[in-house]
C-alpha cells in the first residue's frame, strides 16, 4: 500500500501545533535549527489536522541530559493518549525505551512495565538520533535508529484513531518531523502475546466507593487512572467473599503508591511503593506482586477493603491474588 506523507517539516514550527509548553521556541542546537520544548509540565504539542487510525511517525531528537522526549499518538484529547519515549539517561538499561499511556492526565508507566512496555537500547546524549514509531490496530513498534524495536502488543487505550504529536518531560530538541498515513505490515513481526489470564485467584474487579464497579487490565492490574481524574488521590476498593469452611488465605499484593489492606475490621498490610532516585528496578515503584500476608478466617462472610493513595503521577493502581481457602468471591456489583 502506498504511503501518504501527511506532514513534513525540517523545523517543527510551533504555529503548526496546539502547544502546551510555557517556553517552546525555535533554536539552533548541534548545527541545525530545531524546536526546543522546555519539558516543564510536561510539554505536549499536537498536529491538529492529522487524524491517524494507523501510520508512521519519524522525528530527530536530541537531549543534553535527563529527558523523556517522545511521540504521542492516537491522541483523544490533551489528557488521554498513547505515548512512547526513549530515556537517554537510562541508555542501555531495561527502560531505555518506555511505553507510557496517559490516562486523565497521568502517566502510568508504573503499571505498564516489562515485556511489551520496555526495552533496552542505546540512546545518545548530546547528539541527534532518529526516532520511529509505527502503529496499526492494537500493535505498535518503536525504535531508535536501526536498533531492535520495542514491540507493543496491546495498546492500552483501545481507541482506533486520533491525532499525533510530540511530548517531553525535561528539555529536548526536535527536528525533521514526518508523518505518514501508512498501514504497516506487522504480520511478519513477532509481538508479545496479549496478556494471558492472570493467575487463578487474582481479583478481576472491585467496587470503587463513590463510583461503582471497576475492572482490572487483562494482566490483573487495576488501572485507576483509567477511571479517575488526577484530582482524586484516595480511594476505597471493596470485595466481599465467603469462606466455605474455616481455613487460611494468603493475599499477594502489588500496588502504587500507598496501600492499607483491611480484612473485616483488621488492617493486615500497609506499604508505600513510590519512585526513588536509585538505579535499582525495585525502586521504580512498579506494581508487582512482591508482598504477601497470610491470615486465618472462619467460615462465613468477610470483606476485603483496600485504601489506596496516590503520591505521584506515574500510575495509580493495584493487583491482588488470593490463595487458599476454600472461598468464593461475591459479585462486585452487589456492594454499596
Amino acid at each position: 500500500m502506498e504511503m501518504a506523507l501527511l506532514y513534513e517539516r525540517e523545523i517543527p514550527n510551533p504555529d503548526d501545533f496546539y502547544v502546551r509548553d510555557p517556553a517552546a521556541a525555535v533554536v539552533t542546537w548541534q548545527g541545525r535549527d530545531a524546536l526546543r520544548l522546555s519539558g516543564e509540565g510536561p510539554s505536549l504539542v499536537i498536529v491538529p489536522d492529522v487524524l491517524l487510525p494507523h501510520g508512521k511517525i519519524e522525528v530527530d531528537i536530541g537531549a543534553e541530559g535527563t529527558a523523556f522526549p517522545g511521540i504521542a499518538f492516537r491522541i483523544c484529547d490533551t489528557q488521554n493518549y498513547e505515548l512512547a519515549y526513549p530515556q537517554p539517561h537510562t541508555s542501555g538499561k531495561w527502560d531505555a525505551l518506555q511505553y507510557d499511556p496517559v490516562f486523565h492526565g497521568s502517566n502510568t508507566w508504573q503499571l505498564y512495565h516489562g515485556e511489551g512496555a520496555q526495552k533496552t537500547a542505546h540512546v545518545p546524549i548530546g547528539t541527534w538520533f532518529r526516532l520511529r514509531l509505527e502503529f496499526q490496530n492494537q500493535q505498535a513498534t518503536f525504535q531508535v535508529g536501526d536498533q531492535p524495536p520495542l514491540r507493543i502488543g496491546a495498546l492500552a487505550h483501545g481507541i482506533r484513531t486520533g491525532r499525533a504529536g510530540l511530548w517531553t518531560y525535561k528539555p529536548a530538541f526536535f527536528s525533521n518531523l514526518r508523518i505518514w498515513d501508512d498501514q504497516p505490515v506487522f504480520s511478519s513481526r513477532s509481538f508479545p502475546a496479549m496478556p494471558e489470564k492472570p493467575f487463578p485467584g487474582t481479583v478481576p474487579e472491585w467496587f470503587l466507593e463513590g463510583f461503582g464497579v471497576v475492572s482490572c487490565e487483562p494482566g490483573g492490574i487495576l488501572n485507576l487512572n483509567r477511571y479517575l481524574p488526577v484530582s482524586v488521590d484516595t480511594v476505597r476498593l471493596v470485595r466481599r467473599m465467603e469462606m466455605l469452611e474455616n481455613g487460611s488465605l494468603t493475599f499477594h499484593v502489588g500496588f502504587s503508591d500507598e496501600l492499607s489492606l483491611q480484612l473485616d475490621d483488621q488492617v493486615i498490610f500497609t506499604g508505600l511503593n513510590i519512585w526513588k532516585d536509585t538505579p535499582d528496578w525495585s525502586d521504580r515503584g512498579y506494581v508487582s506482586m512482591d508482598h504477601a500476608v497470610s491470615h486465618t478466617l472462619s467460615r462465613g462472610s468477610h470483606t476485603v477493603i483496600a485504601t489506596l493513595k496516590a503520591k505521584e503521577l506515574f500510575g495509580f493502581g493495584m493487583a491482588l491474588r488470593i490463595e487458599g481457602g476454600p472461598y468464593r468471591l461475591r459479585p462486585a456489583q452487589l456492594y454499596g
